[in-house]
């Protein structure tokens, strides 16, 4: 049987020191995933000009226990004997969103890139070429910053006459779980209420049929009114 492995992130850099110096890492119960694995993986997200993100390292769990922050949150703790650091490490070179995912240690060994760690195609990439030729002005990969403090990043966003359109390109593996089904509305309800237009394209619309979906694009950047 392959060994489930849960890629999950390290969101910044005390996150990425507490792992390699304390040997923990903690998840909030609320959003931790159900399905049981073997091992963790950790997604470092790019923090220099140009870095997408990479994972280096991956440990199995030890011990897990619950433990309370200083707010009613709870979480798991998971701690490690050992890490283990991949001999090359897997890069995020099409820039997919990571979240919490599941693969197996074979392809977390072997792969190079992580779109093969979850069988994903590079969606985004697919749109961005063939909207470049179109020379409709696009921002891939666009921060919006909430009121909480929070931040989405935005696959593309389009700034029209009539108010900003967000492009946001849907893998199928990913996007059809219950729970990032929900996500992605409650995402695209905040977005709305900031004045954002959504637009969302499925994976297989981009493979299938990129003609169409550049023309889904042009005609709501269209009724936006395009910018000159």
């Amino acid at each position: 049987m392959p060994q489930v492995v849960l890629v999950a992130v390290l969101k910044n850099k005390d996150g990425l020191s507490r792992l390699l110096e304390k040997k923990w890492y903690r998840i909030p119960v609320e959003k931790c995933p159900k399905r049981k694995f073997a091992f963790l993986a950790f997604f470092e997200p790019g923090s220099a000009p140009g870095r997408r993100g990479r994972i280096r390292y991956f440990a199995k769990p030890a011990a897990v226990k619950i433990i309370k922050n200083t707010g009613p949150k709870k979480y798991y703790k998971f701690t490690f004997t050992r890490l283990h650091r991949l001999k090359v490490p897997v890069a995020n070179n099409n820039g997919l969103r990571v979240s919490f995912g599941f693969t197996t240690l074979e392809k977390l060994k072997n792969s190079k890139e992580v779109t093969g760690l979850f069988g994903v195609a590079p969606v985004e990439k697919i749109l961005q070429k063939a909207l470049k030729k179109t020379r409709l002005k696009i921002f891939p990969e666009y921060p919006v910053r909430l009121p909480a403090g929070k931040k989405y990043r935005l696959d593309f966003a389009v700034f029209c006459k009539k108010g900003v359109l967000n492009i946001e390109c849907d893998s199928t593996e990913w996007h059809s779980l219950k729970s990032q089904i929900i996500k992605d509305k409650k995402r695209d309800e905040t977005l709305k209420k900031l004045g954002w237009s959504i637009l969302r394209l499925q994976e297989a619309e981009i493979t299938g049929n990129i003609s169409k979906s550049v023309a889904k694009v042009l005609s709501r950047v269209k009724t936006l009114g395009v910018m000159k």
